[in-house]
């Protein structure tokens, strides 16, 4: 052991840190190299058991497959690989009856964050195992190199809350990330049902109204664009309007597009006008974003009583009594 601290390092005082640091980062190196061949290994076998769920839910007179499913080097293959191996595992974990995994709910909660990419969730668990690890090894060397002694026991507490925080953090900003697109969505979904209500009166189809609607708020709402991309490939994948937008609502956590979801439904079972339909709730939708301003200007005046307080009443204290305090003290102690 001391020839490989010597080895690694000639300062006995780090040697153990250094040797424990070597270890753990060759450790997950060889991890994360697994964990990634395993997972382009089995990507593709997700889009076979997507296309075998899609085809077992339809008649029974469905096609065999084609000859593009079993090329991996077609372009449509690619294609289908690159846009539906994200829809495969979140979207259609709620169908095929199985018990959600906690892999299946991280990649839903990266989802939900912005974050589409298929290998996001193994990024997601090593960024927070590098955080876990690479904060207490950081103090440590810093202790070391600046000579700061500490007891024992003072010293491996602050090691721990470290590493704790090195672990909650991700995702604690996780969270606050979810929540921002959310508010996004919350401000851009009365906006996406006015253009849907103008492509209906003008004649376009949901699918293709849903298509362009995408493009345009790519620009101003770029989470809720990339959301409504996404609900267009369901549609284009053969998913009924009702069920995408389920799976829309599943994918931003909103109420409206839940809501949204069981409207189109009974909209199709009773056989109503779609665009009367949905000029109705986008005028629900608006009165709802203005109720949501007005109770923000309405607890305004409560936020303000803390700094009012603490920074704006001090100062008129002081300068309406300060010539108070003067001219008593001229009289008094002339």
């Amino acid at each position: 052991m001391e020839y490989l601290l010597n080895v690694i390092t000639p300062d006995p005082a780090t040697g153990g840190t250094m040797l424990f640091g070597a270890i753990f980062f060759s450790f997950m190196f060889m991890f994360f190299v697994a964990v990634g061949v395993t997972g382009i290994a089995n990507r593709r076998a997700d889009i076979r058991n997507r296309i075998v769920l899609d085809r077992a839910i339809k008649s029974e007179g469905s096609v065999g497959e084609q000859d593009w499913e079993n090329a991996p080097r077609s372009l449509r293959f690619q294609s289908i690989a690159n846009s539906s191996a994200l829809l495969a595992q979140v979207a259609r974990g709620a169908k095929s009856g199985e018990k959600e995994t906690e892999k299946s709910k991280l990649q839903r909660e990266l989802v939900r964050a912005g974050y589409f990419g298929a290998d996001s969730a193994v990024r997601f668990q090593m960024i927070r195992i590098v955080l876990t690890a690479a904060l207490p090894l950081v103090a440590g060397i810093m202790l070391s190199y600046f000579h700061i002694e500490l007891p024992p026991s003072t010293r491996s507490a602050m090691l721990a809350i470290l590493a704790g925080l090195g672990f909650l953090l991700p995702g604690r900003y996780l969270v606050r990330r979810q929540r921002l697109l959310q508010q996004q969505c919350r401000n851009g979904f009365p906006d996406f049902m006015d253009l849907m209500v103008i492509c209906a009166e003008a004649g376009l189809s949901p699918r293709a109204a849903i298509d362009r609607i995408s493009r345009e708020m790519a620009s101003s709402y770029p989470f809720l664009g990339a959301n409504l991309y996404l609900l267009s490939l369901e549609l284009r994948a053969g998913a009924t309007l009702a069920e995408a937008i389920n799976n829309l609502g599943r994918r931003t956590n909103l109420e409206e597009v839940n809501n949204l979801g069981s409207l189109l439904l009974q909209t199709e079972q009773l056989g109503t006008s779609m665009g009367e339909a949905l000029r109705v709730y986008s005028d629900e939708m608006r009165d709802k974003r203005m109720s949501r301003a007005e109770e923000k200007a309405h607890a305004l005046p409560v936020k303000l009583v803390l700094p009012l307080g603490l920074f704006v009443f001090p100062v008129m204290l002081v300068v309406i009594a300060l010539p108070v305090f003067l001219r008593i003290k001229a009289t008094l102690f002339q």
